[in-house]
């Protein structure tokens, strides 16, 4: 059998061509995996952060709920004083 030159350079010519073929679309692929990787990062981030802003609303709302039921107990202890000194008061003039 002859050695065919033109053969042998074109199997190498195709060889490489497909090698590099290959190379660029497991680059591609990579390229895809790491993109699609840090969108999901990305999206996983952004919704611990909402999650993180819907538990502070939660608690400040509580807490603000809290503090007035604080002010309304104060508020209510202030009426009861009002009215025993009132009462202390009318039963002074009642009694002169």
């Amino acid at each position: 059998m002859k050695f065919d030159a033109s053969l042998a350079s074109f199997l190498l010519a195709f060889i490489g061509a497909l090698s590099g073929w290959i190379a660029w679309w497991i680059g591609k692929r990579q390229q895809t995996i790491q993109k699609a990787v840090a969108d999901a990062e990305k999206a996983l981030n952004d919704k611990r952060n909402f999650d993180h802003l819907v538990r502070n609303q939660a608690e400040i709302s509580k807490n603000i709920a809290y503090g007035f039921q604080d002010i309304e107990s104060q508020i209510e202890d202030q009426n009861n004083e009002l009215r025993e000194i009132k009462a202390w008061l009318i039963r002074g003039k009642v009694s002169e």
